[in-house]
Parts: structure tokens; sequence; C-alpha cells
């Protein structure tokens, strides 16, 4: 049996002084049980077990290593076994080994939860005597309340009310992420369902040597076995970010800050995952103030016009970088028309063509996210847009819909969706369902505040306008469906205006051949390139001389 083979392993090991000086030993043993653990997870004797025997080899490993990643270990596997599997025989052990682990580490308080835990849940427990008298050498007594009567008769407990919140489910945080550049990082912490966020900030320590640091705890939640303690980034605004269980239902994220100005904090779902963006002081400075006319000539100072003015307009401000994001890629194909045509082909297609036009024509640098077949996250994509300080963010995607009939082309924006096709085609780019992008306003509001709504929203209506106007003069039967809004999780967090085009419906049989063809492909990316043009120069003409 694969337990009976690692628990030999073990007793091979713990009667070998001189196998147990090293390391690797031990680490081979733990993952022997690891691998029992994975193998039988729904097995109610043998993981317990398990997890058990990983605990007890961590804390033994500690006795040589004193890392306290080690003990940090060992308490996170006897967590995962009392709330897994809570009926388990070893349920009480695992909490009295937490309760002695934090005593020995200098956490009381954490302690005294642990063995109380024991005497109310375990009150039969094998352990049960153990934690009374720890408590009592705390000077802590415990004791069960007593049932009171009136009359010779018990006085039940209330009931609780029918519509009291339900226990939040533990989360799992299985994953952390970065991309960095000069003067923006992204860190997204991946976890298994939601979790409550909660943000503070510890001054630097110059007699330690210790920066600056931000942390987030998320809980109710446990640190993921096996994920890694420490993440390098040490890039100029960020030294490092460290994950551990600050809590037995709380992880925490520490950012140890060197240049960091500000941070952002924020969530998504499907999965859940907690994104936090740290820029630079420098982040938001331009380079440019004004781009050059077709005529070469620089528009010298500025006029105001008669009409009310945005505030890109007020400030001049030039596109110099546009990253352009090809939607899906590589395992995520996105929709398939009525013949196999992908999404995801399609789009890379168009978004090359329109690389290429606005390269030579309007001398831009263009960024484009994925240049081959591979697979993005969605907050990968706007992280790349932060950090080469884009100005301009470019989604292109092809619409679907369950009816063959509906065609057209759309262009979006961030923003709440007004009606349930916008909804409709937000549940699909984002994967997730309409109830979960019910469940986003929350989050925009708060970032609607500060994001490009009304460059966006404009952009949005120069791009769409072209387009049409390219299409129709080659081709008949193109629906003009409009700028609309929605909550596409591809735009939050970008901090430049942004939008995402739906070039066509690639579930239509006609639409479906025209995005297949280079000739449509190209009308499109001139489409697009023409509106972005007119946007810019809307936004520099409101000053020429």
């Amino acid at each position: 049996m694969d337990y009976q083979r690692a628990r030999a392993s073990y007793d091979k090991l713990a009667s070998s002084a001189r196998l147990r000086r090293y390391r690797k030993n031990w680490l081979k043993v733990i993952d022997a049980f690891r691998r029992v653990y994975l193998k039988y997870p729904d097995n109610k004797e043998i993981a317990p077990r398990a997890l058990f025997m990983m605990g007890r080899c961590y804390v033994e490993l500690y006795g040589y290593s004193r890392r306290l990643s080690d003990i940090q270990e060992a308490i996170e596997r006897y967590q995962v076994l009392v709330e897994k599997y809570p009926l388990s025989r070893l349920a009480d052990d695992a909490l009295y080994q937490m309760g002695q682990i934090y005593k020995m580490t200098g956490r009381p308080s954490s302690a005294i939860k642990a063995w109380k835990r024991i005497l109310k849940d375990y009150p039969n427990g094998s352990h049960a005597r153990l934690a009374r008298h720890r408590l009592e050498a705390l000077g802590i007594r415990f004791s069960k309340e007593k049932k009171k009567k009136v009359n010779n008769t018990q006085i039940k407990p209330k009931k609780k009310a029918s519509n009291h919140k339900k226990k939040k489910k533990i989360a799992i945080i299985k994953d952390l992420k970065y991309w960095s550049d000069k003067d923006y990082t992204r860190v997204v912490v991946y976890s298994t369902g939601p979790v409550s966020i909660r943000k503070g900030i510890i001054p630097a320590n110059k007699k330690k040597h210790l920066p600056k640091r931000f942390y987030l705890d998320l809980y109710p939640a446990y640190k993921k076995i096996g994920l890694p303690e420490y993440f390098r980034i040490h890039n100029g605004l960020l030294r490092s970010v460290r994950i551990a269980q600050f809590a037995p239902k709380t992880v925490r994220v520490v950012f140890d800050l060197e240049k960091t100005e500000k941070t952002k904090v924020f969530y998504l779902r499907e999965p859940f995952r907690i994104v936090t963006d740290a820029f630079g002081a420098h982040y938001s400075k331009k380079t440019c103030l004004v781009r050059p006319s077709k005529s070469g000539k620089k528009y010298g100072k500025v006029k105001l016009s008669g009409k009310k003015l945005s505030l890109a307009q007020q400030l001049g401000l030039c596109v110099k970088t546009i990253v352009i994001d090809p939607g899906h890629g590589g395992k995520d194909p996105g929709a398939r028309g009525p013949s196999g045509l992908k999404e995801k082909d399609v789009v890379l297609k168009i978004a090359k063509k329109l690389a290429k036009i606005l390269k030579k024509e309007l001398k831009c640098k263009v960024i484009m996210t994925r240049k081959s077949d591979r697979y993005l996250p969605l907050t990968q994509r706007t992280a790349i847009a932060n950090s080469y300080k884009a100005d301009l963010f470019i989604s292109i995607h092809a619409n679907a819909a369950p009816t063959r009939r509906l065609r057209g082309i759309e262009t979006y924006y961030l923003n709440f969706a007004l009606d349930e096709d916008a909804m409709r085609v937000a549940a699909r780019e984002n994967a997730t369902s309409e109830k979960r992008i019910g469940e986003l306003k929350s989050i925009l509001n708060d970032i609607l505040k500060n994001s490009k709504v009304n460059e966006s929203s404009r952009l949005a209506r120069k791009v769409q306008e072209s387009i049409i106007y390219t299409l129709k003069r080659r081709y008949k039967n193109i629906r003009n469906l409009g700028v609309k809004q929605a909550p596409f999780f591809v735009l939050i967090g970008a901090r430049m205006p942004s939008i995402l085009v739906e070039t066509s419906f690639i579930s239509n049989p006609q639409e479906e051949r025209r995005l297949r063809s280079p000739a449509y492909q190209e009308a499109l990316a001139r489409g697009i390139a023409r509106g972005i043009e007119k946007y810019i120069e809307e936004t520099q003409l409101a000053f020429k001389n």
C-alpha cells in the first residue's frame, strides 16, 4: 500500500541519525506522503494520515533547519486536515500540534484558540485532557456552558433567523504571478474562491534593514501546499513579494517596497484573483506633447476652441504608443464559426494588419500583446499596456450569438452594461456568467472613479464610425450596432483610453466568410486605424494656431 511504503520510508529516516541531518532526505519522505494524499484525497482514512505525517515531518525537519518556513508548512498541513476532514480521529491531534507550534513560535493567542477548539469540537477526543492542561497552565479555565432550567423545563436555544448569512467558505490561495517594468509592476494572486481583503502599511525599520512594506490580508483562506513563500522582483519598485499563512484562516501577502509611489488593488472573478498595481514616481510623465500633422508641421501654441474640451484635449496630449490586443489565443480559441473558423486566428490576422498600418501611417510605436497563437490571462494583457505606458489600448474580437441571423459591428468601452446584448457579449468575452458580471458593480464603482471613461467613449465612437464608413464603401449589408458599454475584464485596470472592437459576428455564415477573407481583414484594420487617427487629430486640433 502507498501509505505503508511512505511510512516505512519515514521509519527508516527517523531511526538513522546520519540520514536525519540532510534536508533532502526529509523532503523526499514528505513528497512520498504528498503523493499519497494527492492520490487518495477522498479517502477519509488515508488522506488525513498522509497530511498528519507531512506536518510531523516538517516539525521534525524544523528541529534541524530552524527555518520558519518549515514550521509554517507544518501548520498548513494540519490546517487542511482539520478543515477538510473534521471527523477524522486525527483532527484533534492536528489541532493540538498546531497549538504546540504556535506556543513554541511566540503566538500564544493562536495556541489558545487551537486548544479551545479541541475542547469545544472534540471534548471526547484523545487530546482533550492535554489541551485542558495546556490552557490551565496558561491560567485559562475552559468549561462547557451549563444548560439553564426553569421550573424543570429546559430552555432551548433560540433558532437563528432564516436569513442569516452563511458561513463563508474557506478559499485556497493557489498561485501568484507578476509582470514588471521599470515604472510599473502588476502582481496577481489567484484564489479558489472569494476572499475578504484587508490592506495595511508597515513602516520601514532602518535598524533591521527592513523597507517600507504594504500588505494584503486575505481571509478566510489557506495558502496552498507547495506554493513558494518568496518571489524576488527587485526592479526598483518592489524588492520582493512574500506570501504566508499569517493566522489560522488568514493569508498575508507582503510587498517589500522600494521606490513605489502609488499602489492600486482590485479583484476579479472566475477565477477569483486579487490584482495589485504598483507605480513609480515617473510612471505618468509624458515625453512629448504634440504629434506632427501629415504636412509635417507641429501644432504650436494652443488656443481654445468654442466647444467644451475633454481633459486630453485641454492638455494637448499626444499618442506615442498603442497596444493592440488580439483576443483569446492558445488553449482559449474564442468563438467558432459555422465552418470552423476560430476567433483567436482571425483576430490575430486583423491585429497584425492594424499594427503594420499604424506603424507606417501614424509613425506610432505599436506593441502587440501576442504575436502568435499563445494563451494570455486577461490581467496580463492590461498589464502589458500599463508597463509600456501605452497611450491607447485596442482589444480586437469577433462577436458570436446563439442565432446565426445576428450580424454587425460594435465597439465597447469599460462601464456598466446598459442592455442584455451588451451583458451577453461581456459574459462571453469574460468566460463567465451574467450573474457574475452583475457582481462587478462593486469593483467598477471604485475603478471608474479614476479611469478614462470619457476618453474611451470618444475613442470608441471614432473607431466605430470609421469602421462602418470604410466597410460600406466595399461591402453590402453592413450593420452598425453602435458604441456600447460593458464590464470587460480585459479593460479593467488600464491606465489609458481603452476599447474592445467586435469586428463582425463569426457565428453568422456570411460574416464568417468575410472574416476569413484577407481583403475584409485589411478593410477592418484600415477602419480601426482611421478611427484612431481621427481621435488623435481631434485631440490635438482643438489647440491649433
